[in-house]
């Protein structure tokens, strides 16, 4: 019987690699927003953004398996918004990406934690369970006149929030990890990622933020 693993955001690059690349050794149940990928794995389309969406998602997985034993964090808005001086009149891009980069993986963990994993530390042990969120080297380093600051700060709070989470899921014996990639704009580079967080899945790191890729 193979293991279970959700994988947000199958959309992008990342994450068509990343269930392609996974598809031999996991279950994949994957989430789309708008347009459904060609990718192996039960497609779940949904708005991340909101409760009700990530609720569907977790249960559509539930209700196919009666378990996840791993979740891949990839979706992500990657949109660089330009200067922090310009944040009041352009609208609610600052609320909107910091909920889908670091708020949104914590919920959908919190969620899985709720259904899956809290009464089941034995089960979390043996499957090996463990959440892996997809951050940026944008969330370490100040880059500077690239326009990037909110997103920046999104990965960084995703960082920290992925440091915290490992402490809080360590009693029940489910992992938390970070990956901290610079671009990956070519097939080359994203397959280096993709082998980062299959190395990652089937470690037994916890809280480890791991940089240096691609």
């Amino acid at each position: 019987m193979k293991p279970v693993c959700l994988v947000t955001g199958a959309g992008g690059r990342l994450g068509q690699d990343l269930c392609h690349a996974l598809a031999d050794e996991y279950e994949l149940v994957v989430t789309y927003r708008s347009h459904p990928p060609s990718v192996p794995g039960m497609l779940v389309q949904a708005d991340l953004g909101c409760r009700d969406g990530i609720a569907h998602v977790v249960d559509a997985a539930m209700a196919r398996h009666g378990r996840v034993d791993a979740l891949v964090n990839s979706a992500a808005d990657i949109r660089f918004h330009g200067s922090l001086r310009n944040l009041w009149p352009d609208a609610d891009y600052a609320q909107s990406q910091l909920l889908l980069n670091a708020i949104v993986p914590m919920q959908i963990a919190s969620k899985l934690y709720h259904d899956c994993w809290r009464d089941h530390p034995d089960d979390n042990v043996r499957w090996n369970r463990s959440v892996i969120n997809v951050s940026s080297i944008s969330g370490l380093t100040v880059f500077k006149d690239r326009g990037q600051a909110l997103y920046g700060v999104s990965k960084a709070a995703l960082n920290m929030l992925t440091l915290y989470l490992s402490l809080e899921f360590a009693p029940c014996g489910v992992r938390v990890n970070a990956v901290c990639p610079s671009q990956f704009q070519d097939a080359a580079a994203t397959r280096r990622v993709t082998e980062s967080i299959r190395e990652l899945l089937g470690s037994t790191a916890t809280g480890a933020i791991v940089t240096g890729i691609p």
